[in-house]
């Protein structure tokens, strides 16, 4: 009984946060860049994807951000080496903090689904920082930065990537769509 009231409670501080919350609701559709760092590096040299984000106020500074998208990292190819490509559907949920109007930074937690045979689910994680510039409108272009990891050990490949985390620093341009 105690873990519905604690749930209500939850919910209703949740619900009052959005209500008094002065922003609206954004959603963006961005264009994603990975240069993977580290042991990752020896795989692959670049990933590219897509994702889309939606963004919930629930303060005048603070956020919550659900992120969910698609990123392929391009194997490694040569007379020695021929990595299959590694693709992912990373879905994130975190908390943006504004330091100004137009600056923010980012922490998200979540995982990101492998969509390749031998390949697991990892556990992700990414802090970034980033900026809002003002379009035409209520419309505006969100250039975000970050360093992301997944982390679990995968069997395929461990004489490459030693290391249990595939880090990467994260480029993403997104077209944000004021609700």
């Amino acid at each position: 009984m105690l873990k519905i009231r604690f749930a209500l409670f939850a919910s209703m501080l949740f619900i009052s946060f959005v209500i008094k919350a002065q922003n609206a609701v954004k959603i963006d559709i961005g264009a994603e860049f990975g240069l993977p760092s580290r042991n990752f590096a020896a795989i692959s040299n670049i990933g590219l994807g897509g994702s889309i984000k939606a963004e919930f106020p629930i303060a005048s500074s603070f956020a919550l951000t659900l992120n969910g998208g698609i990123t392929n990292f391009f194997g490694k190819r040569n007379q020695l080496l021929n990595v299959q490509d590694l693709t992912y559907a990373p879905l994130k949920a975190g908390l943006k903090y504004y330091l100004s109007e137009t600056f923010y930074v980012e922490g998200q937690l979540g995982a990101a689904l492998a969509l390749n045979n031998g390949q697991k689910t990892l556990f992700a994680w990414s802090p970034g920082l980033g900026n809002i510039f003002n379009l035409s409108g209520k419309n505006k272009l969100d250039l975000g930065i970050r360093y992301e990891g997944w982390t679990g050990k995968n069997e395929s490949m461990t004489f490459l990537n030693t290391s249990s985390t595939k880090g990467f620093l994260g480029v993403r341009f997104a077209y944000v769509f004021a609700l």
